[in-house]
């Protein structure tokens, strides 16, 4: 009995190998491989998904501190005791600079 020759062409493009005895309790094996080959992809895909977030997420969160930072340091700058004896002098305010310090009050009956 001759064996026949392997023809790429046909044999393996066209799926005649799989119709072979041998190959035909096979396909259990090639379904499995080729889901965790799809599973692979997906994973990969969902992980790349993920960094992509993280870092989109991180130089969100970069940004939003350098926001509160400069507000902070705003904020800090207007409370300042000279910024709010200046805007209320510009506003016209009667209010002025204490003279003498802040003194404690003590509730009746405590100590």
């Amino acid at each position: 009995m001759a064996k026949k020759r392997f023809d790429i062409k046909n044999n393996l493009l066209g799926g005649a190998f799989l119709t072979r005895s041998q190959m035909a309790g096979q396909w259990v094996f090639i379904l499995y491989i080729f889901g965790l080959i799809f599973l692979y992809i997906t994973l990969n895909l969902a992980v790349i998904n993920t960094q992509k977030a993280s870092s989109r997420n991180l130089r969100e969160l970069k940004n939003l501190k350098a926001d509160y930072t400069s507000k902070e340091a705003k904020l800090q700058a207007q409370s300042s005791r000279s910024e709010i004896i200046l805007r209320l002098q510009q506003s016209g305010s009667s209010l002025k600079d204490p003279t003498e310090p802040a003194k404690r009050v003590k509730k009746y009956g405590s100590d």
